[in-house]
């Protein structure tokens, strides 16, 4: 196991250190943005006033600018280095325990955690110094433990970037509610809290208006992005109409998390597994924009859903695995037209085929005895 998950480590940051398919300005973007969030409410300034050099903003909810205040204690070339080492060995420990939890044999764990090292979600996250990677794993692996102390890493997932919220689904299981949904509910309400405590002004303005403005992010037209509203505006409709669509599209996404999350046996830790796969998907899916970093769920999903060897899941898994470990957006960008916007459709097409894949377990319910 031990060598595959070596090999994919140190392929990953060979591939990251040669600057193969990066633009220049992408190493560090994202973490220099956390630290000038993390700046502005040091200094009682309204975090989501500072555009950068490329038409962004801080985008998380203000209580992710205080957890980032750590990052001012060191250089900005020190921070990227020390927070991509985190992101490895974090995402190999989870990827690790996700796919010993989905029954994989040894040499299939570091084969598989070796793929999600060398992912493209993976290796934007790497390259920008984002944060995704530790709110997917923080989610999945916090509904994998299943317990109070899961809850509270499901619960931080949801704090720092909103949509993982999607898992108090989980209220609507008997078992899970005391011991894992209502903690969820709990901390995620304290950590929020703490938040518009530190920074009362831009929380006001973040839950009152740029929560609700994808327009802040980009268009649902942008070529990177993985979500329904990007296959609609990729597939040629206007972005308003593919924003609208992929509202109306999220509805029975959502009722679907709804659903599995009623019938899964909570006792299983399969199925509280694949149940945080789902809600991770899912949230890619209905987000109006979704870029490839927070899409991790996507070959971690596959992997487990290999693991399981069930002959008619294979060959789907294995083909919706593909995209995320291709950069079929830069050649969707290179290609252009047709071509390329008929790529660009690949990933949101395979998030659905995840979920498909990983729902229909669920769906059959606990057995009668553990109900």
């Amino acid at each position: 196991m031990a060598v595959p998950l070596l090999l994919g480590a140190l392929a990953a940051v060979v591939l990251v250190a040669s600057g193969l398919g990066q633009q220049p300005w992408q190493p560090g973007y994202d973490l220099a943005v956390y630290r000038d969030g993390a700046r502005d409410l040091l200094a009682g300034r309204d975090v989501y006033l500072r555009e950068t050099w490329r038409g962004h903003w801080f985008v998380y909810p203000p209580l992710a600018a205080v957890l980032f205040l750590p990052l001012l204690l060191l250089p900005a070339a020190v921070d990227l280095l020390l927070w991509d080492a985190l992101l490895l060995a974090l995402t190999a420990w989870a990827a690790v325990r996700v796919l010993r939890a989905a029954g994989a044999p040894a040499l299939l764990v570091g084969c598989g955690a070796g793929a999600v090292l060398l992912s493209d979600p993976f290796r934007e996250a790497l390259v920008l110094g984002q944060v995704s990677p530790l709110v997917v794993t923080a989610l999945v692996v916090g509904c994998l433990h299943g317990g109070r102390g899961g809850a509270v890493l499901a619960a931080l997932a949801g704090a720092v970037k909103v949509t993982p919220a999607l898992v108090v689904a989980a209220v609507l299981n008997g078992p899970a509610r005391r011991r894992f949904a209502l903690p969820v509910v709990a901390v995620g309400a304290g950590a929020t809290l703490l938040g518009a405590l530190a920074a009362p002004a831009s929380a006001r303005s973040y839950f009152t208006d740029l929560l609700w403005n994808s327009a802040r992010v980009a268009a649902p037209g942008t070529t990177s992005n993985n979500s329904l509203a990007g296959a609609f505006a990729h597939a040629g409709l206007a972005d308003a109409a593919a924003g609208a669509l992929g509202l109306v599209c999220a509805l029975p996404l959502l009722a679907l998390v709804a659903l599995a999350a009623r019938r899964c046996d909570w006792a299983q830790r399969a199925h509280r597994l694949r149940f945080g796969l789902l809600v991770s998907l899912v949230t890619c899916l209905v987000s109006p924009v979704t870029w490839s970093h927070h899409a991790l769920a996507a070959p971690l999903a596959a992997g487990v859903l290999l693991a399981g060897r069930r002959r008619w899941r294979v060959v789907p898994a294995a083909l919706a695995g593909v995209p995320w470990l291709l950069p079929v957006l830069q050649a969707a960008d290179a290609l252009g037209g047709a071509g390329g916007a008929l790529l660009a459709q690949a990933r949101p097409l395979s998030l659905l085929v995840l979920t498909a894949l990983l729902a229909a377990p669920l769906l059959r319910g606990a057995p009668r005895s553990s109900r």
